[in-house]
């Protein structure tokens, strides 16, 4: 079937022509009305004409004979005279990717004036749909053009161009197109792309086998790499700890110009590390010129709509500014220029391609179809149709660039969507498929075995790999303004003449990029003789400064607890130059807390620091079978040291002030005491781990009682596990004296509650405990992008045993309990939502509704 609808005839009256098809997605079909014939190819068998929405000059032509290399050589001539001109009417001369071009579509920008204002429309309502695979274009014509590539291609066969349209997910059946075309060994001799269509195109480029470009895509995490933040095990222990204080991540900047958002729904350091993985190590700085292949990634100005001809900045930073889609992404700063997706002005560059040369384009379009009318059923899907109907436009005015013998390849994918990243293999699955059926047209341009080999050799020449190790030349941290560069390097811990990989560099940057302080983190690496030099480039997120969290904790069991606090948590970083930050958290409802704490580093970078902080905490119990008060003021001094990957210890100094009252009796008690903790995080999600490790230890030395002076401990230890779509944890908790002396003190979290002995009660006036859980759950569904991460249905057995003493009363209270639950999860910015029934022996069954982490 010849891909891409005829159109009507009234459409073809309207455009001068009937459309021409260029390739077939599948076997070809005899002539429909509307459609030029189908035409005997140079190899006897047959073959398709031109292009979908052919322009009105544009008019059918027969393809030359295979053989003679005069005929084929009168060809070429031809084309390329046909390019130039095209060229010269465009804008009169060829210009830089990076030179503004001379103003010669002005009279285009007035007739279209009306499509211009509707391009600027597209981006805006882009933002509320995540922006449409197949991009608007803006109708002022080729703003900046390519220059015409002067690569030889051997003998007198024909160029062939490949251009890549952009998709986002869709874009991964690219890689399968690559696959089906060395399969078929067709030469590739000039690369544009668009977004993802530049990620796997400037990836091929450089030298990337297809079958790696598989697998990087195969085993990358997508969901950690399109996270608004970078994924929770890369980020800095107090960025995780803020999370165990609260878990939301409902998060804004506060500055003189009032509330700062964030400037993009995803991180981008995580994307970046992914782009340059696809690029060979050795290439990944290489500038656009000197790669084997000849190649340009398209990006859009985003100040004054212009397309931008990326074709003289290093690899990975043209593959930056091509996937910069707005709202999604932050704009890429290029220069003097702030770039975004180039989908916005050309999603499929045809006209580049012949700039560059090309006597046969391949274009491969992934754009997403119209949706029909039944799926036209809201406001948001009234305004995604009007940005498809104008992208779909764009698109064809590309496909109005395809002359005869040029191809046109359209995977069919239904159902996938933008962001469909875990379905790589499917995406890669049809791009193959939809090339492989066109093996009989493509046949023309095959090589022999040995043409094809000497053809990838040059592709993959001088590919060596870069250094494993050499010493540290310098380190520089450029484009800082609050942040210290000299205490960041400090952090970083790289000291000159020490061995580096490019595996350290890039650690080194995702260390930086999870302070959470920077919206981008550039590296660039240099080798000169027998040393490294290593430049990061950190572009500082303005509304990180002073930033502020809220969130709210609900927690159910519909029956005799309820308890709903709403919660705001403020972080004042960079107080200094030696990195002071000031982080203050309150929680009104159910409870009242309130804690301020500021950590002051012993110097620039350096691991030590003091945190002086005050805390309160009151609760008012008015439910249980004895109701109670109970207010806890505290201050503290701590000496701390930060571990890395061990975590955080403290040696802490308490004064604390307890007052609790009851109906028979109020105890009240002022002392000192020291505290020794060790947090060490890991955990990949505060809703439901799937990777890493939690162990939280306190011992405190309380002063001397008329039982005895007591020793108490605390520890949490929680060890997460994943295997495909299952994962699980195993949870401990243990708490009490070491000297058998018991504290006048309610102490520990106690027992009882979801997952803490689900379906009984929750206790809160526990001296010790035992506890452990065995939780297993399968992943059933995604959240979107921005909205959060994982749905997951799954199971908990549970065992705990309670040693505790009632206030006004005398001897131990024993129980041993076991319990089980099941439980619906989901990870939501607005952080843990569980809900789950569970039943605890000879102790009851009860409904839960949870937000907030539950350890």
């Amino acid at each position: 079937m010849v891909s891409g609808g005829a159109r009507s005839k009234t459409e073809q009256s309207k455009h001068g022509a009937a459309p021409r098809q260029a390739v077939h997605s599948g076997p070809a079909s005899a002539p429909t009305q509307g459609s030029h014939p189908v035409r005997q190819s140079r190899t006897g068998a047959k073959d398709s004409t031109l292009c979908e929405a052919a322009a009105p000059s544009c008019k059918s032509r027969t393809i030359a004979p295979a053989g003679g290399a005069d005929a084929r050589a009168a060809g070429m001539k031809r084309q390329r005279q046909t390019a130039h001109l095209a060229a010269d009417r465009a804008g009169g001369r060829h210009v830089s990717g990076n030179e503004e071009a001379p103003d010669g579509g002005g009279r285009r920008r007035q007739r279209h004036g009306g499509a211009w204002r509707a391009a600027w429309a597209a981006p805006l309502l882009g933002l509320l749909l995540g922006f449409s695979s197949n991009s608007l274009q803006a109708a002022t014509g080729p703003s900046e053009t390519a220059k015409t590539s002067s690569a030889p291609v051997p003998g007198t066969r024909p160029r062939i161009g490949l251009v890549l349209s952009g998709g986002g997910a869709r874009g991964l059946a690219h890689i399968g197109v690559l696959k089906a075309l060395q399969a078929q060994r067709i030469p590739i001799d000039l690369v544009v792309g668009t977004s993802m269509g530049a990620v796997v195109g400037g990836a091929f480029a450089a030298g990337r086998s297809v079958e790696d470009l598989e697998t990087l895509v195969a085993e990358a995490d997508w969901n950690s790499i399109l996270a608004d933040r970078p994924g929770r095990r890369e980020l800095a222990q107090r960025r995780r700890e803020d999370d165990r204080m609260l878990a939301s991540r409902l998060e804004f900047g506060l500055g003189p110009e009032g509330v700062m958002l964030p400037a993009a729904a995803a991180g981008n350091s995580a994307l970046e590390f992914t782009l340059d993985s696809l690029a060979p190590d050795a290439r990944a700085e290489t500038p656009l010129p000197l790669l084997p292949l000849p190649f340009k990634a398209l990006a859009t100005d985003l100040i004054n709509g212009r397309l931008v001809v990326l074709d003289d900045v290093p690899l990975s930073l043209a593959l930056r500014a091509s996937m910069a889609v707005p709202g999604l992404f932050s704009p890429v700063r290029v220069k003097d220029r702030l770039l975004v997706d180039g989908g916005l002005v050309r999603n499929l560059g045809v006209d580049i391609a012949r700039q560059m040369g090309a006597d046969v384009v391949i274009a491969v379009n992934v754009g997403s179809p119209l949706l029909d009318e039944q799926q036209i059923q809201s406001a948001l899907s009234v305004t995604d149709q009007m940005i498809k109907i104008l992208t779909t436009q764009n698109v064809e005015r590309s496909l109005a660039e395809l002359r005869q013998g040029d191809f046109l390849i359209t995977p069919e994918m239904p159902g996938l969507g933008l962001t469909d990243f875990e379905r790589s293999a499917g995406a890669i699955r049809e791009g193959e498929q939809a090339t492989a059926d066109m093996a009989a047209q493509l046949q023309a341009l095959a090589l022999s075995q040995e043409e094809y080999a000497q053809h990838e050799a040059r592709r993959n020449a001088a590919l060596w790999p870069m250094a494993a190790t050499l010493p540290l030349g310098t380190l520089r941290i450029e484009g800082s303004r609050f942040t210290n560069p000299e205490a960041l390097k400090k952090e970083l811990g790289l000291e000159s003449g020490q061995p580096v990989s490019r595996a350290d560099v890039q650690l080194a940057s995702a260390q930086l990029y999870g302070r959470g302080d920077f919206e981008r983190v550039q590296t660039q690496i240099h080798d000169h003789g027998e040393q490294r030099d290593v430049l990061i480039k950190v572009t500082e997120a303005p509304w990180t400064r002073s930033r502020l969290r809220l969130g709210i904790e609900l927690a159910s069991d519909f029956k005799s607890f309820n308890r709903n606090t709403l919660a705001a948590m403020h972080t004042l970083s960079w107080l200094n130059d030696w990195g002071a930050e000031l982080r203050t958290s309150a929680k009104l409802g159910g409870y009242r807390e309130f804690k301020t704490a500021l950590m002051q580093p012993l110097g620039p970078g350096s691991p030590w620091y003091l945190e002086p902080s005050v805390e309160y905490l009151g609760i008012r119990d008015s439910e249980s079978l004895k109701p109670y008060q109970w207010n806890l003021s505290q201050t503290g001094l701590a000496l701390g040291r930060q571990m890395g990957f061990w975590g955080d210890l403290q040696l802490v100094g308490l004064r604390i002030h307890s007052d609790y009252r009851d109906a028979d009796r109020q105890i009240r008690a002022t002392f000192s005491l020291p505290e020794l903790r060790w947090r060490r995080d890991t955990l990949d999600a505060p809703a439901f781990p799937a990777r890493g490790t939690l162990i939280h230890v306190a011992l405190r030395r309380y002063p001397v009682t008329l039982t005895g002076r007591p020793s108490t401990y605390q520890t949490r230890v929680m060890r997460a596990f994943r295997s495909g779509d299952w994962a699980g944890h195993v949870y401990g908790a243990l708490a009490g004296s070491f000297n058998s002396v018991d504290v006048e003190l309610p102490q520990g979290e106690g027992l009882g509650g979801f997952l803490r002995l689900s379906g009984s009660e929750p206790s809160s006036k526990t001296q010790s405990y035992a506890f452990g859980r065995l939780v297993l759950a399968r992943k059933i569904g995604q959240m979107p992008i921005g909205l959060g991460d994982t749905l997951r249905i799954g199971a908990s057995l549970e065992f705990g045993n309670e040693r505790s003493v009632p206030f006004g009363e005398t001897g131990l209270r024993r129980q041993a309990r076991n319990a089980a639950s099941a439980f619906l999860a989901i990870d939501s910015r607005f952080g843990p939502v569980y809900l789950g029934l569970g039943s605890t022996r000879n102790g009851g069954s009860r409904l839960y509704f949870v937000v907030g982490p539950v350890w």
